[in-house]
């Protein structure tokens, strides 16, 4: 009776039951979850953290090419296929050096080079931006001698390209066209590229003469090729974080020039030559060094695309002006853009942000970093964006916007 007893003893604590194993696993379920929820707040809270120094190593890795080569070395930001105002990636490229064979004559509208400005009757769309233009500026720039048919076969001129006129520093940099090249055809001896925009001296003879200056103005000339791009794939930034533009501090050749601010000619769109070149000696050459300090805003792309819709939205309801509207907008009046929000923006009392939330519930904004670039160190840095909003005065209210967000950068202190 007593081993009997002591048997159904053993085979009763042998097992579990189901409310147990209920319990067991609920317990369970809890801590994965919190688990999961952790790592999933650490990787997204890590992200833009990892993109800037992602961009760091990379200007830094160019920089040191350059110096290591002793050859002009760089990095291309590529914009956003989906967002073209942000960067998603980056590569490495090694500057082409200047063409500038031949000589050129500048004339206003007269693509038949018969001696006369034509007119078409009246404005006409010069340089295809959709706008009529004045066919008595300066737009054309005719060579002989340039071998650009030869060039635009190769592939290596093409729209969108830059020539500086005249050569060297005292020049000024165009966009140009290439249109009236065919290559198709046999090349000809006179070739003729049109600039995007007028050329800054209107010239000295009567306007309906094509020829702009009597004496013949500039004859020399210099056109970017495009950098060579060097093996490897091109690097994207981690998942979700982009380079915004329209938060950073960067030269004004790199940015749209809006049908609002620019006297109703040009364009909406960044450059698609966002390039950071390096010197030899480690410092930025080109239009990065133009702009002395550079500040590359780095945040989640939610809120980058989001926070700037709802800001237009409150602007004007007409997507058409969409483009103007934010290139106007968001220039403060430093000539910088303010687009870099306040870490928390109350609905409630910012008029803009309606949409974002409930009034008394703020929209709060993820990480963001500012990447800074000096233009004559060529040093590049991380820093945390000063969010600071308004203050308690009331003479300054919050708007949604930071009022001085590169303050830390200029300031020196670095973020991890």
């Amino acid at each position: 009776m007593k081993r009997y007893r002591l048997l159904r003893s053993e085979r009763l604590r042998g097992g579990y039951t189901l409310i147990e194993i209920l319990i067991v696993v609920g317990i369970l379920v809890v801590l994965l979850t919190m688990t999961l929820m952790t790592v999933r707040f650490t990787r997204d809270g890590d992200r833009v953290t990892a993109a800037a120094a992602q961009i760091q190593s990379f200007l830094a890795g160019a920089r040191d090419r350059a110096i290591y080569a002793r050859a002009p070395r760089g990095v291309r930001l590529f914009l956003d296929t989906n967002n073209p105002r942000t960067v998603s990636s980056m590569v490495y490229i090694d500057p082409s050096e200047s063409w500038s064979d031949g000589v050129v004559q500048l004339r206003r509208w007269d693509p038949e080079l018969d001696g006369r400005t034509n007119t078409g009757g009246g404005n006409v769309d010069i340089n295809q931006d959709g706008v009529a233009d004045d066919p008595r500026s300066v737009w054309m720039v005719v060579g002989d001698g340039t071998a650009w048919w030869e060039l635009k076969r190769r592939g290596l001129l093409f729209d969108g390209m830059r020539i500086r006129i005249p050569q060297g520093p005292g020049g000024s940099w165009y966009p140009v066209n290439t249109r009236l090249i065919d290559v198709t055809q046999a090349p000809p001896t006179t070739q003729i590229l049109v600039l995007g925009i007028p050329y800054r001296d209107p010239g000295n003879t009567p306007v309906e003469r094509s020829q702009a200056f009597e004496s013949g103005g500039p004859e020399n000339y210099e056109i970017q090729l495009a950098p060579r791009i060097l093996p490897g794939e091109p690097a994207s930034l981690p998942e979700g974080t982009v380079i915004d533009l329209d938060g950073s501090r960067i030269p004004d050749a790199w940015r749209p020039s809006s049908t609002l601010t620019g006297g109703g000619t040009g364009n909406s769109l960044y450059s698609q030559y966002i390039d950071l070149v390096y010197s030899p000696r480690g410092s930025l050459m080109g239009d990065a060094a133009s702009g002395g300090v550079l500040h590359l805003y780095v945040c989640d792309r939610e809120d980058s695309v989001l926070l700037k819709e709802e800001f237009l939205k409150s602007l004007d309801s007409d997507p058409a002006k969409a483009a103007d509207l934010l290139n106007a907008s968001l220039q403060s009046a430093s000539g910088g853009l303010k687009f870099i929000p306040a870490d928390s923006i109350d609905p409630g009392g910012v008029a803009w942000a309606a949409a974002l939330g409930a009034a008394g519930e703020p929209y709060n904004v993820r990480d963001r970093r500012v990447v800074t670039v000096s233009g004559q160190t060529g040093s590049v840095s991380i820093h945390l964006v000063n969010a600071a909003d308004g203050d308690s005065s009331g003479s300054n209210p919050p708007n949604g916007f930071a009022d001085d967000p590169y303050f830390f950068a200029e300031t020196g202190e670095t973020a991890k």
